[in-house]
């Protein structure tokens, strides 16, 4: 294999680890309820979309969202294409977490698929676009097949 393409494929496995590593402080930010930190993590002209919280443009707009009283963001199974500065990424998530309801915070088991634009800003891979498609949100004690809040 020819030097250059070593180059390559070593680029290739950094820039994933690095959008890999871009995810995962995306979750410990929201976790941490850090909005500062997890709205860095986006370009300046970033786009946060959901189906169930709206779709917020800019920078601006993504810190100023209120995150949910307790979550824990696991996510799983990435599939992350690179191209150049420019990469795309799917992704499963499993959070258990709590919406807030009526003065009182209701639990709930979440579930939805993330498909993700990054983009190379210098030497740092940020997100274009996170789009969050719900699987299910279902309250704790009835369970993901009694009672969907959410999702199909």
């Amino acid at each position: 294999m020819p030097s250059s393409d070593v180059e390559k494929n070593i680029q290739y496995l950094v820039d994933l680890e690095a959008i890999k590593r871009l995810r995962s402080l995306y979750c410990y930010y929201a976790d941490a309820h850090d909005s500062e930190n997890w709205a860095n993590l986006f370009t300046e002209d970033g786009v946060f979309e959901t189906d169930v919280f709206g779709t917020h443009e800019g920078r601006d707009a993504i810190r100023a969202l209120q995150h949910l009283p307790f979550a824990i963001h696991y996510v799983m199974n990435p599939i992350i294409d690179i191209d150049g500065d420019q990469a795309s990424g799917k992704w499963l998530l499993w959070e258990p977490c709590s919406f807030p309801e009526d003065n009182a915070h209701q639990p709930i088991w979440g579930a939805a698929k993330y498909e993700d634009d990054y983009l190379r800003v210098g030497s740092e891979w940020k997100f274009k676009r996170v789009k969050l498609m719900s699987l299910m949100w279902s309250p704790v004690e009835q369970g993901w097949e009694q009672q969907r809040v959410f999702g199909q």
